[in-house]
């Protein structure tokens, strides 16, 4: 076929031409797609040469190359195949080859440029520039590549749209490279659709606006002719160029935007482990205590900076390494005391420790360092260990442990003294106990002459000593109960007891005392109570303590005695409940009321007697009989003592028990 720019011939000897809308359509739709897999593959170049993969990166520039070349090649025999002439043609084959060369190199050059990781203007032109004149090289090989069938077919170019259609393709060709490049400057604030489709649009217009605007340039003449048979031998037909197109075209960008996907997918998941692995190890790290996994190999796979500074001999810990190194070298370097002296017994010892499925236990490091080993082996997996430092805590504890030793002495020396002085106080109670019966015993006697003799000049003095002696008598007794209590040998007598009898005994016994502060004794019991089943004499100076003192302690005032029935955590007793509205108590003399030869303050001894013992000795009576005494008082307004026992006693918490 002749082809040359057209010389003024005649127009009226121009074949007429049309095209056929549907595969126009398509010869578009083939150079969009071919852009976008072009594209695409310059984003997985681009993520290659990021990861430092060069070779993968070469791989992807001319997988580009091609898939651009191919699309562009296959729109333009898509285009030529929409073109409708009166005549039959066909393409010579080596021609046809051949013009698949030049838009291969430009889509390499235009595919490197797109890819770097800076662009300036200055390559984005040289990169549009070699792409637009690589298509316009392209598609005019490929109408070279025209060959008549049954006349001679001559083409000619009109000067003007011919250099339009090159100036279209580098034009358009440039202005995909310029707004690619934008977006992906400003990639987080563009759209994903309109990033991937305004370059796409701009390259596949490119491809095919060059095309359609060269083919308008393109005046077609025939002339009748045999010449044209030799060329028709080495040329395709049509149907053969379509099959071929449709091949080349469909395969090559299906295959190429499908590597791209797959590519893209594979990077994602890697960078996802990535992140995985990065934030594993992180977690890892933060781990206070030495982490360490070993594969079922017993390798190390993964180690925490802790583990490192645990175990490490100065030589590194390295992944790889095996179990039995590390231990052996941190034993042979005496970091674990008790290896020292006995290496390897100590390593095959710690080998079946670790290759069981679970151990904890604790190892002494040099230093001063105790260290708690808890190991776990996981079928399929390895052995994950976990080695924290119990340093402090193991001080704690040997210290603790020491204290503890020295508590006990101090508290068997206590009791040991306790026993001593109850000893002592009962041995001289009893001691002072015997004379002072003797000096009751002759004062009485005395006192009784006196009065028959009717000498009242040594009646006061006697009745002086008597009291005095009763008194000191009473605070005996007191200390001889108190040190019997204390000493485990107070005994308990329990027997069945009609509580209004004992209650009536101690009001006719203390009302005397009361009566004598001017003092008004009130006894409630509103209903019928039980028999209780208790220490008689206990119960009867628990309340002849608790009425004495409200006595004492009132002065023209009123003393309540309220007996009820009441249970205490499911267990059935009697509440007694002793009010007054005397003097009173502070919280703080209140608190410290049950202690032993304790009063409110100082003066109170000296104004209203007594030693203190009293409460003391009622407390731990209700104690040994399972009953509890409380007290609630208030400064100047009174106080009210309740003891609550059990209608049956049981085991005494000290001494013997009776009945």
């Amino acid at each position: 076929m002749n082809h040359y720019f057209y010389d003024g011939r005649s127009l009226q000897d121009t074949l007429v031409t049309s095209y056929q809308p549907s595969l126009v359509f398509l010869s578009v739709t083939v150079a969009c797609l071919a852009s976008y897999a072009a594209l695409s593959v310059a984003g997985r170049i681009k993520a290659a040469e990021k990861d430092k993969a060069y070779g993968l990166s070469r791989i992807w520039l001319l997988a580009g190359a091609l898939t651009m070349g191919a699309g562009v090649w296959a729109m333009h025999f898509i285009a030529m195949l929409a073109l409708i002439l009166p005549v039959h043609v066909s393409y010579d084959v080596s021609i046809t080859a051949l013009s698949t060369v030049p838009v291969v190199i430009a889509s390499a050059v235009m595919m490197y440029v797109v890819s770097r990781p800076r662009n300036n203007n200055l390559g984005l032109f040289i990169g549009g520039t070699v792409m637009g004149a690589g298509i316009g090289t392209m598609h005019y090989l490929g109408m070279a590549a025209m060959v008549g069938i049954d006349q001679n077919l001559i083409m000619s170019y009109e000067p003007t749209l011919f250099v339009t259609s090159v100036i279209v393709a580098v034009a358009l060709a440039n202005l995909a490279l310029i707004i690619n490049h934008a977006i992906e400057r400003k990639r987080d604030s563009v759209p994903l659709f309109w990033a991937k489709v305004v370059p796409t649009l701009a390259m596949g217009f490119a491809v095919s606006g060059m095309h359609y605007t060269a083919m308008a340039a393109t005046y077609f003449f025939s002339e009748n002719s045999t010449a044209v048979t030799g060329d028709v031998k080495n040329a395709l037909n049509h149907e053969s160029l379509a099959l071929w197109v449709s091949f080349a075209s469909v395969s090559i960008t299906s295959l190429a935007i499908l590597m791209t996907v797959v590519d893209r997918r594979l990077q994602k998941a890697a960078q996802e482990e990535a992140m995985s692995r990065s934030r594993m190890r992180e977690a890892i790290e933060s781990i206070a205590d030495g982490f360490s996994l070993f594969d079922i190999n017993d390798k190390l796979v993964e180690c925490n900076q802790r583990y490192r500074e645990l175990m490490d001999t100065g030589q590194g810990i390295l992944i790889g390494m095996t179990f039995e190194h590390i231990v052996r070298s941190a034993a042979e370097a005496g970091l674990i005391l008790d290896a020292i002296g006995n290496v390897d017994e100590w390593v095959a010892e710690r080998l079946a420790k670790h290759r069981a499925p679970r151990e904890q236990f604790i190892e002494q490091f040099a230093g001063g360092r105790w260290i708690r080993v808890t190991e776990r082996r996981v079928w399929n997996l390895g052995t994950v260990a976990i080695r924290t430092d119990i340093t402090e805590l193991k001080d704690t504890e040997i210290e603790l442990s020491r204290a503890m030793d020295e508590a006990e002495k101090a508290r068997a020396n206590a009791e040991d003294t306790n026993r001593a002085k109850s000893a002592f106080l009962a041995n001289m109670s009893h001691e002072l106990r015997t004379p002072m019966n003797a000096i009751i015993g002759y004062t009485e006697m005395l006192l009784e002459d006196a009065e028959d003799d009717g000498d009242p000049r040594i009646i006061p003095d006697l009745q002086k000593i008597l009291s005095s002696g009763k008194h000191l008598l009473s605070l005996i007794n007191e200390i001889l109960d108190l040190s019997k209590i204390e000493a485990g040998k107070m005994d308990i007598y329990l027997e069945n007891i009609d509580v209004p009898e004992v209650i009536q005994d101690v009001v006719n016994t203390i009302r005397p005392l009361a009566d004598k502060n001017a003092n008004t004794l009130i006894v409630e019991c509103p209903e019928p109570l039980p028999t209780i089943h208790t220490d008689l004499t206990k119960l009867r100076q628990e309340l002849l303590n608790l009425l004495s003192n409200a006595s004492k302690f009132t002065k023209n005032g009123k003393i309540v005695l309220a007996v009820t029935r009441q249970s205490v955590k499911e267990i059935n007793g009697i509440l007694f409940r002793v009010t007054d509205n005397g003097i009173g108590m502070s919280k703080e003399q209140a608190d410290r009321v049950f202690d032993a030869f304790t009063q409110a303050d100082s003066s109170t001894t000296r104004k209203y007697g007594g030693t203190g013992l009293g409460l003391t000795i009622t407390k731990k009576f209700c104690e040994m009989m399972g009953g509890t005494i409380a007290v609630k008082s208030e400064l100047g307004k009174g106080s009210t003592f309740s003891i609550w026992l059990p209608l049956r006693t049981g085991k005494p918490l000290r001494g013997n028990t009776h009945g």
